[in-house]
């Protein structure tokens, strides 16, 4: 890709289109996985007397308090995250970016408005960033330029990036995944 003067505002837009499509996919899946850790929850209180006879038999009562109270914590803190405002407001930003990447103006002006594009809306992550520039550029081998030159993903760069995201999703299995570790290691440790 050629130097393009308005290189940062088309890259801007892009990766917040990009920061936009994550926050509505995480907005999703965190009410599906509630309402997923809702029914289950309702599941083990109706069970509950079949497992008298187990490992958990002795601690079902005290489970269903944890489990009840885990929902509701994991409840208020995405609540609290306000994933749905984060996608408005990248969405807005993009918006705002790509109009004013195609209206014809004078370089200064332009760079004046961008600046005021980005003063009003929350910036994006770097790994939002990151995850633009390897996926065009080392994913779709396409070249990205801004007016600083073209941007390039060295190896250590995408090693970092791909190390960064592999830790990102081993986490968020963790997390996806607590409630059922917490209730096997009761099971296991009695």
């Amino acid at each position: 890709m050629e130097n393009d003067q308005f290189g940062n505002i088309w890259l801007t837009c892009r990766i917040r289109m990009d920061a936009h499509a994550k926050f509505v996919r995480l907005d999703r899946f965190s009410h599906i996985l509630l309402t997923l850790y809702s029914v289950a929850l309702l599941g083990f209180s109706v069970f509950e007397p079949h497992f008298s006879n187990t490992p958990l038999g002795p601690f079902s009562s005290e489970i269903s308090i944890v489990l009840s109270l885990s929902v509701l914590c994991a409840s208020l803190v995405v609540w609290g995250l306000g994933l749905g405002d984060k996608a408005r407001d990248h969405r807005d930003c993009y918006l705002a970016l790509h109009k004013l990447y195609d209206m014809p103006m004078e370089a200064d002006e332009k760079k004046a408005k961008y600046q005021e594009v980005l003063d009003r809306h929350p910036n994006h992550s770097k790994l939002d960033y990151e995850r633009f520039l390897f996926r065009k550029i080392v994913v779709e081998k396409g070249e990205l330029g801004t007016s600083k030159g073209s941007i390039n993903i060295h190896f250590l760069r995408g090693t970092k990036y791909v190390i960064w995201e592999l830790t990102s999703a081993l986490v968020t299995l963790l997390l996806v995944s607590s409630p059922a570790i917490v209730i096997a290691l009761i099971y296991v440790l009695n």
